[in-house]
């Protein structure tokens, strides 16, 4: 596929097809470096977008890097308008998906808050994990996030060392209230895994329920070391379960399993989402749906 390391896809662009004008290909690869030593030759300068992508070790900076847009972009009149560079930033200020699987924006319900200040928070802890010293308060680590939820004033904030800010976020706060409600054991993990097709409530998991994986596989399929490296910037590890697998930790007791498989004989590359059989316990198909979406966005955005 000739996309170039920018984002533009040159199979589509007639001066390509006439051979006036070769791809740049992806940050990675020979034609990326061909093109930055012909343009040295020729012009006496590169592009300052495939420089960039190719000293980053990116593949294509529109879907690899955070910092996309960036001054590249902005200071050039090339390859992007800034109209499309504005609808760029804007949407990427708000990243994580808010809605359910039918379209409608999610919602936390406040007694959901009250419910969970009513259980014994000091046992909680020892269930979870969290730190529960301070009344009305739970710390916990989300992935590589270290989390507070302020039960009585119904908030949520990211803990850093100079401050706490505050996380707006109804999918990511619904997933937490729920899992701190509904712990009721020191739940035992590691004994059996299984996909949503194993769970009691598989049918969920169908049509527009179904788990929403492609776009993970789209971005690693052909990378797996930046898979791993991506894992890692979440709190994540590797798992020996597939050609490339990772773990993840949205609680510090509750796994959730990434695998990729590379192309094999009469099968093409794909990816599975494996869980912990616990997690049958305090969430339901629609909370594990939310999960791995938001979850997904993490990977796809970190």
């Amino acid at each position: 596929m000739a996309t170039g390391a920018c984002g533009i896809n040159c199979d589509v662009c007639q001066l390509n097809l006439l051979g006036l004008c070769t791809t740049c290909g992806s940050g990675k690869s020979e034609a990326a470096q061909l093109k930055l030593s012909t343009q040295e030759r020729i012009l006496g300068s590169t592009c300052p977008v495939l420089s960039c992508v190719i000293m980053n070790n990116k593949q294509y900076c529109i879907r690899d890097c955070n910092q996309f847009p960036c001054e590249n972009f902005d200071l050039n009149p090339y390859p992007f308008s800034q109209s499309y560079l504005a609808m760029q930033k804007r949407r990427r200020e708000h990243p994580t998906l808010q809605m359910d699987p039918w379209g409608e924006t999610v919602t936390v319900p406040k007694e959901l808050w009250g419910d969970v200040l009513k259980r014994d928070l000091n046992l909680l802890g020892t269930y979870t994990l969290a730190d529960t010293s301070k009344p009305g308060r739970i710390v916990f680590d989300f992935l590589n996030k270290r989390l507070l939820l302020d039960l009585e004033n119904q908030v949520i904030y990211q803990r850093s060392q100079s401050t706490d800010a505050l996380v707006d976020n109804p999918i990511l706060a619904l997933i937490c209230l729920t899992y701190f409600k509904k712990v009721d054991r020191l739940y035992p993990i590691g004994k059996e895994l299984i996909s949503s097709k194993d769970m009691t409530q598989s049918v969920y998991f169908k049509g527009i329920n179904k788990l929403n994986k492609e776009p993970v596989l789209r971005r690693f399929k052909d990378d797996h070391k930046d898979f791993i490296r991506t894992a890692a910037g979440l709190g994540g590890k590797t798992a020996q379960l597939a050609d490339a697998a990772i773990v993840l930790y949205p609680f510090p007791r509750v796994p959730v399993y990434y695998l990729l498989w590379d192309v094999q004989e009469n099968y093409p590359c794909r990816i599975s989402v494996l869980f912990d059989r616990s997690i049958e316990s305090f969430f339901s198909p629609p909370i594990i749906w939310g999960l791995v979406n938001l979850l997904n966005s993490y990977l796809l955005t970190q």
